[in-house]
């Protein structure tokens, strides 16, 4: 009888299971495979996110706060896979207290990063810090530039090596989390503002050269928002509907941006010249999952898969499944120590990483 109860949840969608997704077992990890597929050995060094990069086979790619790197899987999850860990060569500022990846643009990926740039502690915080765009090309990702380090160091007449980065803005500091919209634009979640920003990097300036003054920055929602530190606050666009779901850590609530309303506002100083940066006013906020109506404490992961919403709880190890209304399918208490980042590929298989256990975790439904 037990099996064929479990072939019957497969066959469903959540709804009609009655139980949520698959993978999560009906709120029952006995019903659930459980597997390490990464851990410390492979260089993992307090995780945060993680994402599949969709011109890879199995690529997946997890970002490590405790050295400002990245670790890359090839083939995760199977019998062949391999590991690389990379520190870009001047990862202490593009890099730097790293919180999140999201995949953008054929090639390309962007990260946010939870500083106020102190060069890993050498310097005092100036809040010089935002978003960074990468190329997930490995003859790019992590490698100096020989050409740029001629160039910039002529251009400043000390020795510059910026590594492998292709932009960056500047004007988020203690950026918790990020979501890519279409070719270089970017939403992010500011953790000092309280708000959420818009950047668009516009044309890259190739591997390792130091020309952001094309950016343009809409500033939304300031101060409606709240971090909390040492946890990422993820992000999760719907390009069908341009709504922008937000783990709103400090808050304890799944916040919905609808990225469609809002007008061009005052300009805002920028911090570098060129750049263009505003308010937009009358954009449309609201709460789409109060935590404490759940049991949640500090919303954190954020998936979104076919018109379900998972939201991983940093602070009890439990992941939500909620549909789009915000009712609650099924939670599941992963036992993890320190849950961040989720990446779901189906009902059937979700992904997250443990920031304290340095570890990198699967959920599928038990055989």
């Amino acid at each position: 009888m037990t099996v064929i109860i479990a072939l019957s949840l497969l066959a469903c969608s959540p709804d009609e299971a009655g139980d949520g997704p698959s993978a999560l077992g009906g709120g029952d990890l006995d019903n659930v495979t459980r597997t390490v597929i990464g851990t410390g050995g492979d260089g993992l060094n307090i995780p945060r996110d993680l994402g599949f990069n969709p011109d890879g086979q199995d690529e997946l790619w997890v970002v490590n706060r405790a050295d400002d790197s990245t670790v890359t899987y090839w083939d995760a999850g199977t019998a062949g896979q391999q590991a690389e860990h990379i520190v870009d060569p001047f990862a202490l500022h593009f890099m730097e207290e790293v919180s999140s990846i999201a995949f953008g643009a054929p090639g390309t990926f962007g990260t946010c990063q939870e500083s106020t740039n102190t060069y890993n502690g050498q310097y005092q915080g100036n809040n010089f810090m935002g978003p960074t765009l990468w190329s997930s090309d490995m003859d790019i990702y992590g490698q100096s530039n020989p050409e740029a380090v001629d160039y910039l160091t002529d251009l400043f007449g000390f020795y510059a090596d910026l590594g492998s980065h292709l932009d960056m803005l500047h004007q988020t500091p203690l950026c918790m989390g990020i979501a890519w919209d279409h070719d270089n634009v970017y939403w992010v979640f500011d953790g000092k503002e309280g708000a959420i920003e818009r950047n668009d990097f516009a044309v890259d300036h190739g591997p390792g050269y130091d020309d952001h003054s094309d950016g343009v920055i809409g500033t939304y929602v300031q101060g409606a928002l709240a971090r909390v530190e040492d946890v990422p606050s993820h992000l999760e666009l719907d390009r069908d509907t341009g709504l922008l779901y937000i783990a709103d850590t400090g808050n304890n609530r799944v916040a919905v941006l609808d990225t469609t309303t809002g007008a061009r506002g005052d300009d805002r100083r920028a911090q570098e010249p060129g750049t263009d940066h505003y308010f937009v006013d009358g954009a449309e906020l609201w709460t789409l999952v109060d935590g404490d109506s759940v049991g949640m404490q500090q919303p954190s992961g954020l998936a979104l898969h076919d018109g379900v919403l998972y939201v991983g709880d940093h602070a009890t190890g439990r992941i939500h499944a909620f549909d789009l209304d915000g009712n609650e399918l099924v939670s599941l208490d992963t036992e993890a120590g320190g849950l961040m980042g989720i990446e779901v590929r189906g009902e059937d298989d979700v992904w997250f990483v443990d920031a304290e256990y340095d570890e990198v975790i699967r959920l599928q439904p038990a055989e």
